[in-house]
């Protein structure tokens, strides 16, 4: 039977926030975002591919990075999409073809390189036993609904809120479905909501360790001062 993992990485965000850099490629601790990613999923058991989404104007520069990396052969690296959800599919369509129904897609944001390995199996482990997965962690806050005055209406039962995170794992018969049935990915934000457009239920593992994402240029300071 058939027990691979592709993995995908959208990496074709434009940083924004961080003055124009790509994310990826921002160099932490003497080595860069994507090739700690690229090095922690060539350590999961069963992980046969890792694709890179990529904006156009950088597919030189990533390519140059992985050429020095030894993971060349285990890595590809595909055009990504205007946005996220975009990227994701593009990838999806280049690795589906190595993978059968049964075997698992593992998502995770290339902004995300605090990622454990602990938490990485444990979502993996999960996708596996019930289809699909994510990590994500229950709300501290107390969420407050606010009108368009600025003035709070209401208070959100956070009891059952919980913020998603990557990575997102499951079946990729049920992504290859999930594509089918939804021709307008403008108002997903993740690849779970696909998966409930279907009916599936993803399983959710919370994180034991930090999951930090890089949003803005504090982010990456946080990140230096935890890596170095």
């Amino acid at each position: 039977m058939s027990r691979r993992i592709g993995v995908i990485i959208p990496a074709a965000g434009a940083g924004k926030r961080l003055g124009g850099v790509s994310k990826p490629l921002i160099e932490i601790g003497g080595k860069p975002v994507i090739l700690r990613l690229i090095g922690l999923f060539a350590g999961l058991p069963d992980v046969h591919r890792v694709c890179i989404a990529v904006p156009s104007v950088g597919v030189a520069d990533f390519n140059r990075v992985i050429e020095t990396s030894g993971f060349r052969e285990l890595t590809e690296i595909v055009e990504g999409g205007a946005e996220r959800p975009q990227s994701v599919r593009n990838a999806f369509m280049s690795i589906r073809r190595l993978l059968s129904d049964d075997d698992l897609v593992c998502i995770h944001d290339a902004a995300r390189p605090l990622l454990s390995g602990e938490d990485l199996n444990g979502v993996v482990a999960a996708a596996w036993e019930h289809g699909a997965a994510l990590l994500a962690s229950k709300v501290k806050d107390t969420l407050k609904v606010v009108n368009a005055g600025s003035f709070c209406e209401s208070t959100i039962d956070r009891s059952k809120i919980f913020a998603a995170q990557t990575p997102q794992v499951m079946r990729a018969g049920l992504l290859s479905k999930a594509y089918g049935n939804v021709e307008d990915l403008s108002d997903v934000t993740d690849e779970i909501m696909l998966m409930e457009r279907i009916g599936v239920k993803a399983f959710v593992v919370e994180p034991r360790h930090p999951n930090l994402k890089i949003t803005t240029s504090e982010d990456l300071d946080l990140l230096r001062k935890i890596i170095s």
